[in-house]
């Protein structure tokens, strides 16, 4: 098992102070209204990792009213990532530090999620940076998202790396690398039918979203009673 492997690993076992009250699912991206969070904040079970996106980002003020949410999702036991856009390499480092460091001064959140990352092992040492200034800023759970399986370089980056994204359709007929079962990952799926007629891995979220916002439906991860 890689780096990243071992610490997500000890992320999602020791990620809420009151387990009774967490999923095991690994990752739920919630991209949903500050009132729609904290109602998701308030009940219980909560996801083990909890992604939050106040306006494609931090925004450009902060919102007492995620600061509460956020709040609440961590004192019942979840981490809250902040959604951060990269642009598939495109962003400046320069913006992106700025995203996570609000975050940081705004909301307390508990980690970074680096999405619309790149894949190709050309831009592995851009991330790499990326990765690091999200650690120096306090992150302590950094995911990244392309969104499919990248080099095999980045799963040393992060704890967590999304190597799926896409229709409940689609996902049936995926077909990961094997040498991918060691690594530490998450699958998000949306338009998918309100009960799967199929087993699915633990580390994936379904959620009964449809383009163009999927993830602004949150669907009670199946790992919860």
């Amino acid at each position: 098992m890689s780096r990243a492997g071992v610490l997500a690993t000890v992320v999602l076992a020791g990620c809420g102070a009151q387990p009774d009250r967490v999923c095991r699912e690994p990752l739920v991206p919630a991209y949903v209204s500050a009132d729609a969070f904290l109602r998701l904040a308030e009940r219980a079970p909560l996801p083990a990792l909890l992604v939050v996106n106040p306006a494609s980002g931090p925004g450009s003020a902060a919102d007492r009213r995620f600061g509460r949410a956020i709040a609440t999702a961590q004192a019942n036991g979840a981490r809250v990532l902040g959604y951060v856009p990269t642009q598939w390499g495109a962003r400046s480092r320069a913006d992106i530090a700025r995203d996570v460091e609000r975050y940081r001064t705004w909301y307390g959140i508990d980690g970074i999620f680096l999405d619309e990352a790149a894949g190709d092992a050309d831009r592995v040492e851009q991330y790499r940076a990326l990765a690091a200034d999200a650690r120096a800023a306090g992150a302590t759970v950094l995911v990244l998202n392309p969104g499919v399986v990248p080099a095999r370089a980045y799963f040393d980056l992060a704890d967590i790396v999304v190597t799926f994204e896409g229709s409940y359709t689609d996902y049936l007929a995926w077909r990961p690398p094997a040498w991918l079962r060691l690594q530490r990952t998450a699958h998000l799926v949306y338009a998918a039918p309100p009960t799967s007629a199929v087993d699915v891995p633990p580390n994936a979220y379904l959620t009964t979203g449809t383009l163009p916002h999927p993830w602004g439906t949150v669907t009670r991860p199946r790992a919860c009673p």
